[in-house]
């Protein structure tokens, strides 16, 4: 375990990285392609989550 939790942009940095990391790239297989792609959509997904956290999380919040 590490000595200190990751800040959600630090999260958001490493996703980036493991995103670019197979962007562009293409599976031997049809099966390995089909990995690649899922792998890119669902951490695509993962970042656009994080940024709309990460906005509402600078918003000020009203008083109810």
């Amino acid at each position: 375990m590490p000595d200190q939790p990751l800040s959600d942009r630090e999260i958001f940095a490493l996703l980036d990285k493991a995103h670019d990391l197979f962007r562009g790239e293409k599976g031997e297989t049809e099966g390995g392609q089909a990995v690649i792609e899922l792998f890119l959509r669902n951490t695509d997904m993962i970042q656009r989550a994080m940024l709309i956290m990460l906005a509402e999380r600078g918003r000020p919040q009203s008083g109810s």
